[in-house]
């Protein structure tokens, strides 16, 4: 698991409070704000014996605080209902990651693990600091989540009845693009962003945006042209594609009507 996936890893959890309509439990089974409770209390406890084992500091972990229901319940209340919870979650798991991170070659540090489920002691024993973690947003959350999801509201939804058609525009980045230096480049930029000015000038474009941290595609342009062979045309006419910076793939993209509204629609804020 890579530092960034420690806080990722609680974005479907995250999601799954903030859509809500949980129902009641099973007889013996904590709802839907206590299980959110305890997973933001537990990520706590566990960060703060991270930062303790970061410090050089011997410490114990020991769960008795994050499954007494008393004190959940306090927690929950405190935190104001499920968009509170959310909060709290992504608030806690930031602080895992930071946590995590800050460990270093400490991370194989043993740490005595108590672990109570239900009334009973399941884990009782040392267990290295950095797994510990990965542990919690791995398995543990899944557990947890899956608790979430038995008391969310069946949920499908069915084809929209009419659709809005774009043509979406990958900029791929040219296997032999051409070697310029650096004043040749900001003037080619510029004039690559000139094309987009002048697609949305002539209501031919909606969006346009780089693309972070890919090695094939450079940005993505939504066009309003009509056919992709138009949308083809017209992406090949950015000068930074004849120049053979970029090479183009196009494909048509549906939505559901009026899903989309940009600052130019008629009826759009703004």
């Amino acid at each position: 698991m890579s530092a960034e996936s420690v806080d990722a890893a609680y974005a479907p959890f995250v999601a799954s409070l903030l859509a809500g309509g949980f129902g009641p439990p099973p007889p013996g089974e904590w709802p839907a704000e206590l299980i959110a409770a305890h997973v933001a209390a537990n990520n706590d406890l566990i960060a703060a014996t991270a930062e303790q084992v970061a410090a050089g500091d011997e410490v114990r972990y020991d769960n008795a605080g994050t499954v007494e229901e008393d004190e959940l319940t306090r927690y929950a209340a405190r935190a104001g209902g499920a968009a509170g919870l959310a909060r709290e979650v992504e608030r806690s798991a930031a602080r895992l990651e930071r946590a995590r991170q800050s460990l270093g070659e400490r991370g194989e540090t043993m740490v005595h693990v108590i672990i109570r489920d239900h009334g009973h002691i399941v884990q009782d024993g040392p267990v290295p600091i950095g797994a510990f973690i990965e542990g919690n947003a791995s398995f543990h959350l899944d557990l947890h989540h899956e608790q979430l999801k038995a008391l969310e509201p069946a949920r499908s939804g069915n084809p929209p009845a009419e659709f809005d058609q774009y043509q979406l525009v990958l900029l791929e980045r040219a296997p032999d693009p051409p070697v310029l230096d650096e004043q040749q480049s900001d003037a080619l930029q510029r004039r690559h962003l000139g094309h987009f000015e002048k697609m949305r000038a002539a209501g031919l474009m909606t969006v346009a945006g780089p693309v972070a941290a890919d090695d094939t595609i450079a940005g993505i342009c939504l066009y309003r042209a009509g056919t992709t062979e138009r949308a083809r045309r017209l992406a090949e006419d950015d000068p930074a594609v004849r120049a053979g910076r970029f090479v183009v793939r196009v494909m048509t993209w549906y939505t559901a009507k009026d899903a989309l509204r940009w600052s130019g629609d008629p009826g759009a804020a703004g």
